[in-house]
């Protein structure tokens, strides 16, 4: 059994997006599995960023410095035809440099499921000098799969809530879905850098 790491900050030749949209939750609060629907602005806009001009493919997952999974609604709908539980999609509108709409079918994916996947005494790690019971930097990643519930096929790491992982089972139904623009990684000797 193996799983995979979201790089959403990975940068392709499609758009990249730098800011949550205006009256949402704080950042934090999108690394912390809490739903947060109740407190996303309804017509939620984010904008290209203009550090990257000629970056204009919308793709199903989207690039972005905030570390969060943007992605399409046909990305949603693989998710729930495959069985995924315990998200929430917070829609938002993308709007291209110019302030013209790219697109109004994507969301912020908002991952719940929590599952303890990483082996923290085999893991080389810095921890967090916030909060000792977190990871502040991967340097070689180590996993435990008795750690993860059965059936649990996108979660956040308990130690590293800002990561998520897809069970390889999903992994593979989301590249057979030719979904665009995904950049995962294995997890198992993962480095803690995206692609």
């Amino acid at each position: 059994m193996s799983y995979w790491v979201l790089t959403p900050a990975s940068v392709n030749d499609g758009a990249v997006l730098e800011k949550l949209p205006i009256d949402s939750p704080d950042s934090p609060d999108f690394f912390e599995a809490i739903p947060l629907g109740d407190r996303f602005p309804r017509d939620g806009a984010m904008r290209f960023s203009s550090d990257y001009p000629d970056f204009i493919h919308v793709f199903d997952f989207v690039t972005n410095t905030l570390g969060l999974p943007i992605v399409s609604g046909r990305m949603v709908d693989v998710l729930i035809q495959f069985g995924a539980k315990h998200f929430e999609s917070l829609p938002v509108t993308l709007l291209d440099h110019k302030g013209r709409v790219a697109s109004k079918e994507h969301s912020i994916l908002n991952v719940l499921d929590i599952q303890d996947i990483i082996d923290m005494e085999r893991t080389d790690y810095v921890p967090s000098p916030f909060d000792p019971s977190q990871i502040f930097r991967i340097n070689r990643l180590s996993v435990k799969t008795e750690g993860v519930e059965p059936g649990a096929l996108l979660f956040r790491a308990r130690t590293r809530m800002r990561e998520i992982f897809l069970h390889a089972s999903l992994h593979e139904a989301l590249l057979s879905a030719g979904v665009t623009g995904l950049k995962a990684v294995p997890a198992e000797g993962w480095n803690g850098f995206a692609l």
